[in-house]
């Protein structure tokens, strides 16, 4: 497979080859070849999470690999999807700009306005798609740099009088963002999937404690309760308990 990428890598434009991967991504997912990679469980588990009519927030949506997924879910509802490289924010205009539910922003997210260094790793030449960093520091020789906007969460959400499910994947910047995010947890009381880097777990666990949220996870392509520290590498889940009694009845 490595060689395989790397040869269309080496053929292809960029942007073509990122358009690539989420085609030939969806037609493995849709015929049902990803469920026996734990990577995927929660592409698959999420449509039991998600009613039709719900309102999205997909922080770090990348290829559109959970974007697409999620306009397919909720034809009733909304998909706000942030992706601040501009060459993944093309592949999600390209395959979901045209669909009435999702609205693209090409931003950060951040506490205050400004611009911020994202890092795009490079290995054996190409582009490491899933692993884009916020990064202050000097990069090495393998990476690229991009300066893109920040802007606070709130604001791409002020006028939504509801929000039911925030899914975030941001490389270590969550903790960051989360805090942004805060008042609005508080108003809307979604459930949220985060993927959460080790030095961040501690204070996640504590925050969402104090908003009385309960933690889930996957393990075996199950939903069980967690704490802390989960059974099998993934993303958290975390679910308010004013709404797990529904929750759980969706699971069934």
């Amino acid at each position: 497979m490595k060689a395989i990428k790397q040869f269309l890598f080496s053929m292809l434009s960029e942007k073509s080859y990122l358009k690539l991967l989420h085609r030939v991504f969806y037609v493995l997912f849709d015929i049902g070849l990803l469920k026996g990679d734990h990577k995927f469980k929660y592409h698959y588990k999420v449509k039991s999470f998600i009613k039709e009519d719900d309102v999205v927030l997909d922080i770090g949506a990348n290829l559109g690999y959970f974007a697409k997924t999620f306009s397919r879910i909720t034809p009733k509802g909304k998909v706000i999807c942030v992706e601040p490289l501009p060459q993944y924010f093309n592949v999600l205009s390209h395959f979901l700009g045209h669909k009435k539910n999702v609205t693209l922003h090409n931003v950060a997210l951040g506490k205050d306005s400004g611009t911020v260094t994202m890092v795009l790793p490079m290995q054996d030449g190409m582009i490491r798609t899933g692993l884009p960093y916020v990064s202050k520091d000097k990069t090495g020789s393998n990476e690229r740099t991009q300066e893109v906007r920040i802007v606070n969460p709130l604001s791409l959400i002020e006028d939504e009088t509801k929000l039911d499910y925030i899914k975030c994947d941001i490389e270590g910047y969550e903790w960051i963002v989360f805090q942004a995010l805060k008042p609005a947890l508080v108003q809307h009381l979604p459930i949220v999937q985060i993927e959460i880097a080790n030095k961040n777990l501690e204070d996640f666990i504590k925050f969402f404690d104090a908003l009385e949220y309960v933690q889930y996870g996957i393990s075996n392509y199950k939903v069980i309760r967690e704490e802390g520290k989960q059974k099998e590498d993934g993303d958290y889940l975390f679910v308010p308990k004013s709404k797990e009694a529904s929750f759980l009845d969706r699971l069934t």
